[in-house]
């Protein structure tokens, strides 16, 4: 994984900050109206965003570790009818700024691949989850190396304590992406 940068922010949120991904996961899950939800590596707030109208409860925070994508999430946000009540924090995955057991659902849309240490990100995201809490997994795609690396993700998950309790390709037109929903194993 490289470094990203703000020029790196700026490409991305130009060319996959709405991608489809994002609506397709958010649309496929249940969440609950007062349910707390961590989006780590939000990028440009998209998912939470468009998950916000189904919490009107809850609390939304999207974590990402780049200042200038926090900054055009923040931008977004403003323009959107509920991104007042997004709050985002600039933290990288294996240092989220949440207590213990607050978190009923972490996403990690696209994201897992740009943490600097995966085991560590995940340590953190059990962390967070409350007992009945979920991580929700997506890669846009599915994962680079088929079925032996989702193998791999299910064993480290299982490592963490987590298993996967539902496996899901969503497409929507030329654009596909595999969704896993975790919880405690």
């Amino acid at each position: 994984m490289s470094e990203w940068t703000a020029e790196t922010a700026d490409w991305y949120a130009a060319n996959y900050g709405e991608y489809a991904t994002n609506r397709l996961a958010v649309d496929a899950i249940e969440v609950a109206p007062d349910a707390v939800v961590v989006d780590v590596g939000c990028g440009t707030g998209s998912a939470l965003r468009r998950l916000a109208p189904r919490v009107p409860d809850g609390r939304l925070i999207g974590v990402d570790p780049v200042p200038r994508m926090l900054a055009i999430a923040r931008e977004r946000a403003a323009a959107d009818p509920n991104g007042w009540r997004i709050e985002f924090v600039a933290a990288p995955a294996e240092q989220l700024p949440l207590e213990n057991r607050v978190v009923d659902v972490v996403f990690a849309f696209d994201s897992i691949d740009h943490w600097k240490d995966r085991a560590a990100g995940l340590r953190e995201v059990v962390r967070v989850l409350r007992p009945a809490g979920r991580l929700v997994l997506v890669k846009d795609g599915g994962l680079p190396g088929g079925a032996e690396a989702t193998r791999a993700l299910r064993a480290e998950l299982g490592r963490m304590g987590l298993a996967v309790q539902q496996e899901e390709v969503l497409s929507e037109g030329e654009v596909t992406c595999t969704m896993w929903v975790c919880g405690g194993a």
